[in-house]
């Protein structure tokens, strides 16, 4: 086990040794992201908490406590944030951001104690505006235009378009992003002045897709359900844009060595460590593309090698449901008719296409 965590304490300190040689480090340093994963869903044995960089998305430091050290799985998390963090310090990285999902502990020590910017994961902050949209954009017939609004109805998944759009165009300014949340009011009133020039509704001949607001109560309560939502509230914790979900798929990584079944040991850790900072962002090797016909080899539209097409050549995806369609034309046709005669051409019909 020593050996194994000797490489693995290796494995991590080359990932910092990586991120040092960036040409950003030298003057912003390095934001790094964190999560909380359990070994099991109620009071779980063991907590563990990775960082990964953000830069190289590598794993630096992970750091794993016990029930016996920590009676409480709930707030385990700050504890292993702690841990982990001290530990990646201590190998030499300047971490100036943490990213991680809406965490009131994690925030306070990440602002408080390690005196370090603090973001939170924009699909967390996202993942609930559907369900706000929706209490007013849909409902019973007796409250509509009282508690919900037709006019808002077709504006509930568009509307985290646009709270995704404004995080990733803000640039890391809080005052911006909120100007940019409300303006989703506005632009749905028809007035673009405060959309982005590049955007469709900026260029000539613009005809938007969804109804027009001129209710104000409509208006003032979609400005209200924007005013609510974290992203709004949290305007200076979700401006950079940060996305978590590279620990996310770690976390997921590690069924595969660690069953949430089976209380696990550093060993197993140490090898889930190595296979990720060896594979992640792995240059992919082959791509598996399924072309009808026996033309010559080629690229597709996206640059894709794809045996069978001609450079300039792309698949034709709706070709195979026409074919489905019409085969299922011909079937209707025999079910409807009752013709013996008919039948047999029918028959001699698809002989002939498949021929």
């Amino acid at each position: 086990m020593s050996v194994l965590n000797g490489i693995a304490e290796a494995s991590m300190q080359d990932a910092i040794e990586k991120v040092k040689a960036l040409p950003h480090y030298a003057t912003i340093g390095e934001w790094v992201m964190t999560d909380a994963r359990h070994d099991s869903t109620s009071n779980a044995f063991h907590t563990t908490v990775p960082c990964i960089t953000g830069s190289t998305c590598r794993i630096v430091g992970t750091s794993t406590v016990s029930r016996a050290e920590h009676g409480v799985a709930q707030t385990r998390e700050i504890v292993c944030t702690r841990k982990v963090m001290a530990d990646v310090v201590a190998r030499g990285l300047n971490v100036t951001e943490v990213a991680h999902d809406f965490q009131s502990q994690v925030t306070r020590f990440v602002t408080d104690e390690l005196r370090a910017i603090n973001s939170y994961d924009t699909w967390h902050g996202t993942k609930n505006v559907v369900k706000e949209m929706k209490k007013i954009c849909s409902g019973t017939v007796a409250n509509r235009n009282k508690s919900w609004f037709t006019e808002l109805s077709d504006k509930m998944k568009s509307t985290k378009t646009h709270l995704y759009w404004c995080m990733k165009n803000c640039t890391g300014n809080a005052h911006d992003l909120r100007v940019m949340i409300m303006n989703i009011s506005r632009h749905y009133q028809g007035d673009h002045q405060g959309c982005h020039y590049e955007s469709r509704c900026c260029l000539p001949g613009y005809v938007p897709k969804r109804k027009l607001l001129s209710d104000p109560a409509a208006i003032r309560a979609l400005e209200g359900a924007l005013t609510r939502t974290s992203i709004y509230r949290y305007a200076a914790h979700y401006c950079r844009c940060r996305d978590t979900y590279w620990i996310e798929s770690f976390n997921h990584q590690l069924l595969t060595y660690l069953s949430k079944r089976v209380h696990f040991g550093m060993t197993l850790m140490n090898l889930a460590v190595l296979d990720w900072n060896e594979n992640v962002q792995r240059a992919a090797t082959s791509h598996r593309v399924v072309v009808q016909g026996d033309e010559e080899e080629g690229s597709n539209d996206d640059g894709i090698f794809v045996p069978g097409l001609e450079d300039g050549d792309f698949v034709d995806d709706d070709a195979d449901d026409n074919d489905d369609d019409d085969d299922n034309d011909d079937d209707d046709d025999n079910d409807d008719d009752n013709d013996d005669d008919d039948d047999n051409d029918d028959a001699e019909d698809i002989v002939e296409d498949e021929m």
